[in-house]
């Protein structure tokens, strides 16, 4: 051998190889992560909010029925020449309408958004790819060569050289 490896610390190779140990865990566990957190927006997306918004319709379009009903009433009373006009009825009835149509237009906004979302995640998930792979192949051969170098230097410390006495 012609050179030397010039080691001055086998602790500092130590400390380096939990570091990546502790990256390693911390990289799983981010990718864990993040993953569970997508598959809970896609579910929501696509199981929970459609009902909701089904629901919803529902409940707005009974408001108009109701706020029907109301505005009819008032525009049967009379008292005397005297005929209500009937404002508060008619601003909630128009509101009510107005919430039908709001409703209305986010369930195919929930689709639209679930089919950007999954779009978003598999993009995720294939850049995220490279990350897992060296998580969870590239740092394990790390980490052993980490440890085969560092049992090779304690090997090599603990000769002892010619005896010169």
């Amino acid at each position: 051998m012609s050179g030397s490896a010039n080691v001055n610390s086998i602790d500092a190779i130590r400390i380096f190889a939990a570091a990546v140990a502790k990256f390693q865990e911390e990289a799983r566990l981010c990718l864990t992560m993040i993953d569970t957190q997508l598959r809970q927006i896609l579910f929501w997306l696509e199981r929970d909010r459609p009902g909701f918004w089904k629901q919803e319709i529902e409940n707005c379009m009974r408001q108009v029925a109701d706020a029907r009903v109301r505005l009819h009433q008032c525009r049967m009373r009379k008292l005397g020449d005297f005929r209500p006009s009937c404002i508060e009825e008619i601003k909630d009835l128009e509101k009510s309408r107005s919430d039908v149509e709001f409703a209305q237009k986010q369930v195919p906004n929930i689709k639209r958004w679930f089919m950007e979302a999954t779009h978003e995640g598999e993009e995720y998930r294939g850049r995220a790819a490279q990350l897992t792979q060296a998580v969870e192949r590239d740092l394990p051969q790390l980490l052993a060569l980490l440890a085969f170098t560092i049992d090779r230097l304690e090997a090599y410390a603990d000769v002892s050289g010619p005896d010169l006495t």
